[in-house]
């Protein structure tokens, strides 16, 4: 009996060393996070992405390290995402464009809404219908006319065939019956080398244009948000001028199965983000609008963009 309960003493006590020497689970974050841009480099979701990011850190106690994987029309890095491990160490951007392609008849190896976790909101990004300063048109009416009695004249820039761009420069094509020819760009980043060059005649893009309608070379001639923009308030929306426009959603997302306690860490550390001083400076800058909404209002709000889409894109089939 004693030699039982002494082994029952001993079992105890190794039990307990066990536990006191076996290292403690880390805390998440405890190593670098990497986040998938879908972009080229130097667009402005790239932009604001990496101050935000740069911002985030305080919050997480680790660096945030911006991957670019950008092709075929954000798919390529949205893919990459939703293939990662659901830990919360791989995370990315989500612009209105990664959810639009699958409305282009696309095969994608991802579901456009369900293949991920979404972690916050942080803006809208203002798309804009811009031509140079010496272009004949002063108007989008001006534009509309000139495409309908020249069809097929006119070039457009956008940053790829399937972004929200490229939707909404369709959709304006079918309510106005102007003939416009598109020319797919690498990128947002390139859409203004190309308008400024003259290798098309207008882009209908992400606030690149900003510093180009600051210095007076680029004219804007509306844009897509759903009221006219504070930095902009004397050009309308295409909403006002009668035509459907799409939100440029901006928010930030992970791989589906992220655990809630880290989906609610990253969370909140880049909503605090929101408020740091170089991002709002580099909002201003590119034009784009600070909003900040959690992960489930986030998803809420993708869903019903995606409806309206799926709307549109069946209006446009319809007329072909």
């Amino acid at each position: 009996m004693v030699s039982k309960f002494a082994s029952m003493v001993a079992s105890l006590a190794i039990a307990t060393w066990a536990l006191n020497v076996a290292p403690a689970r880390a805390e998440y974050p405890d190593k670098p996070i990497t986040m998938i841009v879908p972009w080229a480099a130097g667009g402005s979701t790239d932009q604001t992405a990496r101050v935000l990011a740069k911002a985030a850190e305080a919050s997480l106690g680790q660096p945030v390290v911006i991957i670019n994987q950008p092709g075929a029309s954000t798919t390529i890095g949205l893919a990459a995402l939703a293939s990662a491990k659901p830990d919360g160490y791989t995370i990315g951007t989500l612009s209105s464009t990664g959810y639009l392609v699958a409305l282009q008849g696309r095969q994608l190896p991802f579901h456009p809404i369900d293949s991920f976790t979404y972690i916050s909101y942080y803006g809208d990004n203002v798309i804009g219908v811009a031509v140079r300063s010496d272009s004949p048109w002063k108007s989008l009416k001006d534009l509309v006319e000139d495409g309908k009695a020249r069809p097929g004249a006119i070039k457009y820039g956008t940053a790829g065939v399937g972004t929200t761009q490229h939707l909404t420069t369709e959709a304006l094509q079918f309510s106005s019956k102007a003939k416009f020819v598109h020319i797919p760009q690498q990128g947002s980043a390139a859409s203004m080398p190309s308008l400024l060059g003259k290798h098309v005649d207008f882009v209908t893009e992400t606030s690149v244009w900003a510093p180009f309608v600051e210095d007076k070379q680029v004219r804007l001639l509306a844009v897509t948000t759903p009221k006219r923009s504070k930095l902009y308030p004397d050009v309308p929306t295409l909403t006002e001028l009668g035509y459907k426009s799409l939100r440029s959603v901006q928010a930030i997302i992970g791989p589906a199965g992220i655990p809630e306690p880290i989906r609610m860490k990253l969370e909140g550390a880049f909503r605090t983000a929101l408020k740091d001083k170089a991002f709002q400076e580099t909002m201003d800058r590119l034009a784009m609008e600070t909003i900040d909404l959690p992960g489930p209002e986030v998803k809420k709000l993708v869903e019903g963009e995606y409806e309206l889409a799926s709307e549109l894109v069946k209006e446009i089939g319809k007329s072909k």
